[in-house]
């Protein structure tokens, strides 16, 4: 797998903030040393799961933290040892254009919501420099359009 020499300053992250931190988080917990594409979509999932509008999306498509990390842990294993940085984040180009596509759908004055990156993972399905994000959804079997289109309703509730 490659990594990229993207390192992001986590004080000036302008948009998502909380997501990438988690997300981080969730990349050193599992030893792997660096943010991914997976990681981004477990933290959005957990972040989601906390929201009750979000939650029903979830539920109805058989998405959770729980299924979402453990089919995860098929694409993601153990990797480098983490550095013990802890003002700066280190991503793969696939969380990189994860991240970039969800300031996009989130637009230029937004700000960027866990359910943006999800749109953003399911936007990347046929994007092969995603990583393997849209693959853990199909694993659990989300249909991409029609989760896509609940989500995108229920942000419009909001």
């Amino acid at each position: 797998m490659q990594t990229a020499a993207l390192s992001v300053a986590v004080p000036t992250l302008r948009l998502g903030r909380e997501i990438v931190l988690l997300a981080e988080q969730e990349s050193r917990e599992t030893g792997f040393g660096f943010l991914d594409a997976e990681h981004l979509l477990m933290a959005a999932v957990t972040l989601c799961d906390g929201m009750p509008r979000f939650r029903a999306v979830l539920e109805a498509h058989g998405v959770s933290p729980e299924r979402v990390r453990s089919a995860s842990s098929v694409f993601v294993g153990a990797g480098a040892v983490c550095p013990d940085v802890t003002d700066r984040v280190t991503c793969t180009p696939a969380a990189a254009r994860i991240l970039a596509r969800a300031a996009r759908i989130a637009g230029p004055l937004g700000r960027v919501h866990p359910h943006h990156v999800v749109l953003a993972v399911l936007d990347g399905v046929d994007d092969p420099f995603t990583g393997s994000a849209h693959d853990v959804l199909e694993r659990l079997g989300v249909e991409p359009r029609r989760f896509r289109r609940a989500l995108r309703r229920a942000a419009r509730r909001a």
